[in-house]
């Protein structure tokens, strides 16, 4: 199983943070991804800092499942997501 996302319609941005199932997170439940990205992030020595990617208008990303992810809305935007099982 894993997870299919595309942000979809109206030209949106989208920037991901995602660590394999195997590396603990440095993600806050009760802080939002901006947050994290300004106050934790900085301070993370790149060994442990999350593989990122952009998602532009029309392009899907696929992660298997258990994999930790953030996201951040570059714009306003409309988002679908489905899980693949």
């Amino acid at each position: 199983m894993g997870v299919c996302c595309s942000p979809a319609l109206l030209g949106v941005f989208q920037r991901w943070f995602l660590y394999p199932p195997d590396k603990t997170p440095h993600f806050h439940p009760n802080e939002t991804t901006l947050a994290w990205l300004h106050r934790t992030y900085p301070a993370l020595p790149p060994a442990q800092r999350p593989l990122e990617c952009t998602l532009r208008p029309g392009e899907v990303l696929y992660f298997p499942d258990r994999w930790w992810h953030a996201t951040l809305n570059l714009d306003t935007s409309v988002f679908i997501s489905t899980f693949l099982g």
